[in-house]
């Protein structure tokens, strides 16, 4: 028999038991829809926890935070003096040379306010170097970026604008996002603002004594919305930054009662750590555990969102193995279902059996007819099945949007179907009802031609 003739029969004998089927093909439609939204569910988990550690800082950052205690910093090391390593800029070329390195991008952490009228915000300033703002992908919601001729210019972080408050009233605190999380307009332009900055954080506030130095300063843009340490800061050149600060203490005074300098060799260990943070850029998300490795064996302490990015991906596992379990249950009950229908089938058409052996057709025919059946069962069920799952995907991510699922509402979407959960949609299916349909249809070529044709 040709291919297609094998082809047609089983079609014509698909459609000769409408019930039979439409029920048989009804099992495999609720076992892929089961599979397939368990497991999109498990999914949409997944990428709504890596949106939002995401969000904390790109996946492809480290941050490397100091040196690791009691850690031997010998040769290979960072900037180092006899066994202690620092954040000076020999460490940040001892980190550049490491393999899938981009870049290293250096911050000096200072405390300021920022004084607009009578409002205040007491935060960090975080002196960096502009030229490796691009390669870190620093967007600007507003304005743009520092450039190198900026002078006493800053990007303010994007929770930085909303943040100011006046210490003398009662304002009202503005939430940054709306019930759906998306971010508001800003409460005020903060390029068009005058703005000055000062290194005294306790003014404005009762503590204050006399009026510190003041320096105007100038915002060119407003970072996008994020959740990682540079939203609540303000971003500024590392020199401006130094030379506002020695600007600032110069007119202070820091003596004890003896007249001696207050604190000179906490200072002085401090000024041997030019840096507080290095942020360090790997080329791709799969190089960056191996570059965490070797920044730690150099001495220092570092952490990146692929810490917790790894973590969640072990506990998302465990959940899409119990997800894809209470499914694969469905499916094993379809499979029962088709092979159920193809025994009785044979049953039913034991005389249709014996005839075709009589007229000289082959045994792998007969095979090839009953396996046939079956796996247009499967590859029926599965695709009713995918285009349910598909609609039903559709609906949860609709009522997660609209915040109607409560809690289960963590990210953009509650379900998500990719590409090979489509193909393993129509493949598996198709495959379970072959095999469903090896022991009926080895059965079928087991039957006597005499006796099936005696049978009525």
């Amino acid at each position: 028999m040709k291919k297609i003739d094998i082809l047609r029969m089983a079609l014509r004998n698909f459609g000769r038991r409408k019930a039979r089927s439409f029920l048989t093909v009804l099992g495999v439609v609720v076992g892929t829809m089961s599979v397939v939204v368990m497991i999109s569910i498990g999914q949409g988990l997944n990428e709504s926890y890596k949106e939002q550690i995401e969000s904390w800082g790109s996946l492809t950052q480290i941050q490397v935070n100091g040196t690791s205690t009691g850690t031997d910093t010998g040769a290979g090391g960072g900037g180092t003096q006899g066994n202690q390593l620092y954040m000076d800029d020999n460490s940040v070329a001892g980190l550049s040379q490491i393999p899938n390195v981009l870049g290293v991008m250096p911050v000096k952490n200072e405390s300021v306010s920022l004084i607009k009228g009578k409002e205040i915000w007491t935060g960090n300033v975080m002196g960096i170097d502009l030229s490796k703002m691009e390669l870190f992908g620093f967007k600007t919601t507003k304005g743009r970026l520092l450039e190198s001729t900026d002078k006493d210019s800053f990007v303010m972080g994007y929770m930085t604008a909303f943040s100011f408050y006046d210490p003398k009233g009662n304002g009202e605190w503005i939430n940054p996002t709306d019930d759906q999380g998306n971010p508001v307009p800003l409460p005020f332009d903060p390029t068009t603002t005058k703005l000055k900055m000062t290194f005294d954080t306790s003014y404005g506030y009762e503590m204050s004594v006399g009026k510190p130095k003041m320096s105007k300063v100038n915002c060119v843009g407003v970072l996008k919305m994020a959740s990682d340490d540079f939203s609540y800061s303000i971003l500024m050149d590392y020199n401006t930054v130094e030379t506002l600060k020695k600007d600032y203490e110069k007119t202070q005074t820091s003596t004890d009662t003896n007249g001696s300098t207050t604190g000179s060799s906490s200072r002085q260990e401090k000024s041997k750590n030019k840096y507080d943070i290095f942020y360090v850029k790997v080329d791709d998300v799969n190089n960056v555990s191996t570059v965490q490795s070797a920044i730690t064996d150099m001495g220092f302490s570092c952490w990146s969102a692929m810490d917790v990015l790894n973590q969640v991906k072990e506990q998302m596992k465990i959940i899409q193995f119990v997800l894809g379990g209470i499914g694969a249950i469905a499916f094993f009950v379809a499979a029962i279902g088709i092979s159920n229908t193809m025994v009785m089938s044979i049953y039913e058409r034991t005389r249709e059996i014996g005839i075709m052996k009589v007229l000289g057709c082959h045994l792998k025919d007969i095979m090839s007819l009953f396996l046939t059946e079956a796996a247009l069962i499967g590859l029926l069920g599965g695709l009713v099945g995918l285009g349910l799952s598909e609609g039903l995907s559709f609906l949860l991510n609709f009522l997660s949007s609209s915040g109607a699922l409560g809690d289960m509402s963590i990210g953009s979407k509650l379900s998500v179907i990719p590409f090979w959960l489509i193909i393993c949609g129509i493949v598996f299916p198709t495959f379970m009802g072959l095999v469903s349909g090896l022991y009926p249809a080895w059965r079928a070529t087991r039957l006597s031609a005499l006796d099936a044709i005696k049978n009525e």
